[in-house]
């Protein structure tokens, strides 16, 4: 698939995970490249593509509103654009990011047209595969499972906030029932929360 510059101007994304009952060990700071992979899934989930994110080196507070300066390479062009990740909620290890990309690249002409499209609120229409995908990646982020595979039913689905499915985890040999919830719908940006009851305390 060929991703447009334009796409990665305007994307944003958010993405997390919550397991019910589960609990982890909490950190006051995070690694600035976890925080990287974070800020790559989420918009790998909304255009297609894996952009590269580089954070720098120094570790992040894990503190909800922290903002931290990174830089995203458009693999399809190599242009090199100011990106902003936030930590927008922090619950525990549980982290949601948004990303915010500069409307051009840096040390572009002041003439080179950006007029990236205007994101709406409130739906988004995103793909079965793109949601289990998303929250496959959320999984492993938060260190829940391994390798797992997430199969959710239907084609498109028109999200809003409290959109839920009931999708299958699948880890080895293994299967999990788990429930996929999408909230905090902001034109490009969403939240996914993953549930998965078996594997809760």
């Amino acid at each position: 698939m060929r991703t447009s510059r334009l796409a990665l101007l305007a994307a944003a994304g958010l993405i997390a995970v919550a397991l019910t009952g589960c609990t982890f060990s909490a950190s006051a700071t995070v690694a600035p490249d976890k925080i990287a992979s974070l800020a790559e899934d989420a918009l790998e989930a909304q255009i297609g593509t894996r952009p590269e994110i580089d954070c720098g080196e120094d570790n992040i507070d894990l503190k909800q509103g922290t903002t931290v300066p990174c830089l995203l390479t458009d693999p399809s062009t190599g242009s090199e654009f100011d990106a902003d990740v936030t930590l927008s909620k922090v619950e525990g290890t549980n982290v949601t990011v948004s990303v915010k990309v500069a409307d051009a690249p840096n040390n572009a002409s002041e003439e080179e047209p950006t007029d990236a499209p205007s994101t709406g609120t409130g739906t988004l229409t995103l793909s079965a595969e793109e949601i289990a995908k998303t929250a496959e990646k959320a999984l492993v982020d938060a260190a829940v499972l391994t390798n797992p595979g997430v199969v959710c039913p239907g084609a498109d689905h028109e999200v809003s906030n409290g959109y839920s499915l009931e999708c299958t985890v699948i880890q080895g040999g293994d299967q999990y029932a788990a429930t996929v919830t999408i909230s905090e719908v902001d034109g490009t940006s969403y939240s996914v929360n993953v549930v998965i009851p078996e594997l809760a305390g």
